[in-house]
């Protein structure tokens, strides 16, 4: 009875052992259905990742674009069509895009460069797509007789000094526009520097910073006598008047004031810029108001632009009257001395009324500049007082 019994015990031993590896064995087969599974979702997953391709660096990028653009610039060209040869034009432009930023993509690691970089690109291109003023063309003629070609009908073409006035008027809009944006950035560095007025120091930051708001009140001023100016000029277009024989040649040197007071702000904002870097070292501190500083130079750039064009449609103006006023001086003693017919005497007064219109917007611009040169002498002086210098 007792042998019987210790079978017993072997065998519901035995059971319970065969019971257990069943259960693991169960266990096993689910695991690995599982896994076989996800072992087949990875290795379609990366079938499709084999067919990705590999990603390009952004300087890497912008060289195939050019590259591309080149050869949709060489296949518009080729066409007959209008529209495809002014995309062509267009994809020109693009190219010195993406070559802009692409010169300005070596220079990433140096922030201060990049943005000059990009800023000077920037300005290029809208010197590229800025309308040329037109000017009344005057040739000299070969021989003795002076011939007068049909005064173009003013329906047919437009005036010469309306086109003048036009496009100094889009000079004036964008120089306000510019202004205006460097005031919001000026409002916003003015609201940094006050929530961290704690800072010891911080009083000269924001006498600097006033100032330079003092500046920018005073260029906002002369576009309001600018604005003035050519509306003057616009009505004495539609009125006339007696014709202009000589000119007074201006200095050209007036236009280095307005260049300095540019100049000046620039010199403001570098001062600002290292003396917030000493109240503030910090970089999440002064990271802001290094980034608002930026946005203030840029305008001042774009503004320091708009100078530069001033200057030259100045310079070609006075060449333009110079010319015009000499051969107008020839033409009307030569015609003197021969007896003139009336339709050429028409044609001669309608020649001065254009040199009139010509020589009011040089005196304008020369006016408003001398203007700007007084203001910047006033400023310069605030300024030295304020830094003590």
């Amino acid at each position: 009875m007792e042998g019987v019994q210790i079978g017993l015990f072997a065998f519901l031993g035995v059971l319970e052992l065969a019971m257990l590896a069943l259960a693991a064995s169960v266990i096993f087969l689910l695991r690995s259905n599982r896994l076989s599974r996800r072992i087949h979702i990875l290795e379609k997953l990366l079938r499709q990742q084999e067919d990705i391709p590999d990603p390009v660096s952004f300087d890497q990028y912008l060289r195939d674009e050019v590259i591309r653009n080149e050869a949709l610039t060489e296949k518009a060209a080729a066409s007959e069509d209008e529209s495809e040869k002014k995309a062509a034009e267009l994809l020109r432009f693009r190219k010195r895009f993406l070559e802009i930023e692409l010169e300005a993509n070596a220079l990433v690691a140096n922030p201060v460069a990049f943005q000059d970089r990009i800023a000077a690109g920037i300005c290029e291109l809208v010197e590229i797509m800025r309308p040329d003023a037109e000017t009344v063309e005057a040739e000299a003629e070969p021989s003795a007789t002076v011939e007068f070609e049909e005064a173009p009908d003013d329906s047919a073409d437009e005036d010469p000094g309306r086109k003048l006035i036009d496009t100094s008027e889009e000079e004036i809009n964008h120089l306000k526009d510019v202004i205006n944006n460097q005031q919001d950035a000026m409002s916003a560095l003015r609201a940094q520097l006050e929530g961290h007025a704690e800072v010891e120091g911080m009083e000269d930051a924001l006498k600097q910073l006033e100032d330079f708001e003092k500046q920018s009140t005073e260029l906002e001023r002369c576009l309001l006598v600018l604005e003035k100016e050519n509306k003057r000029l616009k009505d004495a277009q539609r009125e006339g008047g007696d014709a202009v024989k000589t000119i007074d040649p201006a200095d050209p040197a007036r236009l280095t004031g307005l260049k300095n007071m540019v100049g000046g702000q620039q010199e403001t904002i570098e001062s600002l810029r290292k003396l917030i870097v000493e109240l503030m070292p910090e970089a999440s501190k002064a990271g802001e108001l290094e980034e608002t500083l930026n946005r203030i130079q840029r305008a001042n750039q774009e503004l320091s632009g708009c100078v530069s064009v001033l200057e030259d449609e100045n310079a070609m103006l006075r060449s333009e009257l110079e010319m015009i006023v000499l051969q107008l001086d020839e033409q009307e003693a030569q015609q003197n001395e021969e007896g003139a017919p009336a339709s050429t005497l028409e044609q001669i007064q309608e020649m001065e009324i254009k040199v009139q219109e010509l020589e009011a917007l040089v005196e304008f611009k020369d006016a408003t500049i001398e203007e700007l040169e007084k203001q910047y002498n006033a400023l310069e002086v605030k300024y030295r007082e304020a830094t003590g210098e």
